[in-house]
């Protein structure tokens, strides 16, 4: 009886365990499938993601059903802000408004001073640019909503990254083709884990957890 239990376990193991692979390529194979009713216009903008923004390689988005902050997250901001007018369009560089990603663990966002510093004059007749003139006027700041979260014990410094040679899109995507910005990697353990371990970083678990 014992021998044909185990036997038994073993021959249901190896079902699920290829059950599971067989749905991690059909998953991964309709993942990867363009997009038909995309223009070859349309600008990637997952190009330089490291390992394609996945954790493994069937870390696929059809597997984010249950989670809150997934690949594809687009959260609706108060005013909007299109990237792709002011870093593709304008020349404006990134540090301009992103000013402590070289110098502080947060990357922050650009105050409505500064914001104000170029639309008092620039295009102040828009709805969105008359909105954020009346929180300036009120001095009430803009509450932007976050879209990459990782989770409260995750620590992660964007100076360390950015000064180890680590570039914006390899995390991120190319954001500066976004007219919304959106969540394009995984951010999962297994993705920081593969760059840390490419690039001979530390694997400590101190380094990124509390």
């Amino acid at each position: 009886m014992n021998r044909r239990s185990g036997s038994g376990r073993k021959k249901c193991l190896g079902a699920v365990v290829f059950f599971v692979a067989v749905l991690s390529l059909v998953c991964g194979s309709i993942a990867a499938a363009p997009d038909a009713s995309q223009s070859l216009d349309v600008p990637n903008i997952k190009a330089g993601l490291w390992k394609e923004g996945k954790a493994v390689f069937s870390d696929v988005p059809i597997f984010d059903v249950f989670l809150q902050y997934a690949r594809g997250y687009r959260p609706q901001q108060p005013v909007k802000f299109s990237h792709k007018t002011h870093v593709e369009v304008n020349k404006m560089e990134c540090q301009y408004c992103h000013s402590g990603v070289h110098k502080s663990s947060f990357a922050t966002v650009p105050s409505l001073e500064l914001c104000m510093g170029c639309h008092n004059t620039v295009r102040p007749e828009l709805p969105d640019i008359q909105a954020l003139k009346k929180s300036y006027e009120v001095k009430e700041p803009i509450s932007w909503e976050p879209v990459n979260h990782l989770p409260e014990h995750v620590v992660f410094n964007h100076e360390r990254h950015v000064k180890g040679g680590v570039g914006c899109q390899n995390c991120h995507g190319q954001v500066q083709l976004m007219d919304q910005v959106e969540m394009v990697s995984s951010l999962k353990m297994g993705f920081c884990v593969s760059c840390h371990r490419e690039y001979g970083a530390s694997l400590d678990c101190a380094v990124c957890h509390y």
